[in-house]
């Protein structure tokens, strides 16, 4: 038998909010925004050998969150960044504050899907429990783009990789969110865009799962969601239906 749900979760990015411009144009801007951070407390190192260096981190950190789904934050980026660039960082916090100076672009750029404000008010007045769970280099970043999106409101738990150091479809990060609202797995819905991250990794630990198409959905994966839809107001029809048939 189906069970009544009683808590949604969704992912950040490209579910709730996307970027405004390429994410290639934003990474630049971050960039630059960090080069310039860090030249102001000492850095000597011309911003195209500042890059290169950056750039190699990141990759590296990238590698190991696709192949191993562990996130290194960017916190830990920037302190390597700091030694291979010969930086002294007298100042302990400067890679939290740099980390802070490199989001900034990239807090602007991420934008409101027009149906996400609506769709979660219309969740939270029905009295479902919700929580996000966001693959993402910085817990920082994530609170601060709901934060300035007007969205924390509607949430009683965010969940990053960043803060757990671990990334989505492992399960411990869906555990995680799970025993911090106190639902069991399928008692709870998983709402995001991505197949590998959202959908295998929600249903793996027996929740159900909702896949939005914002983006061209990945092809040859072996698992398939509970429902597909193209925006969220049509997963809130969804969710709906599912908890009017258990009720019926």
């Amino acid at each position: 038998m189906v069970s009544l749900l009683e808590a949604v979760f969704l992912d950040l990015g490209d579910t709730l909010v996307h970027l405004d411009r390429p994410w290639e144009d934003v990474f630049n801007a971050n960039l630059q925004e960090l080069h310039t951070y860090l030249t102001t407390n000492g850095l000597k190192q011309d911003f195209h050998r500042f890059s290169e260096t950056f750039v190699m981190q990141f990759d590296a950190a990238s590698t190991q969150a696709s192949l191993h789904k562990i996130e290194v934050p960017m916190e830990e980026i920037i302190s390597n960044v700091l030694k291979e660039s010969g930086l002294q960082v007298p100042d302990t916090d400067l890679p939290t504050k740099a980390m802070i100076a490199f989001f900034g672009p990239e807090i602007e750029a991420w934008q409101v899907y027009t149906d996400t404000i609506e769709t979660l008010a219309a969740l939270d007045k029905r009295g479902y429990k919700m929580g996000v769970i966001s693959n993402a280099k910085s817990d920082w970043a994530v609170h601060a783009i709901l934060k300035r999106r007007n969205l924390e409101k509607f949430f009683k738990t965010i969940v990053s990789s960043a803060a757990l150091k671990i990334r989505k479809p492992r399960p411990e990060i869906f555990t995680h969110a799970l025993n911090a609202l106190g639902v069991n797995p399928h008692d709870a819905v998983f709402v995001g865009d991505s197949i590998e991250a959202d959908v295998a990794g929600s249903k793996n630990i027996g929740m159900r799962s909702i896949h939005v198409l914002r983006r061209p959905v990945e092809d040859n994966h072996p698992v398939n969601p509970d429902a597909r839809v193209t925006n969220l107001s049509d997963a809130l029809e969804v969710i709906t239906n599912w908890n009017s048939d258990c009720a019926d």
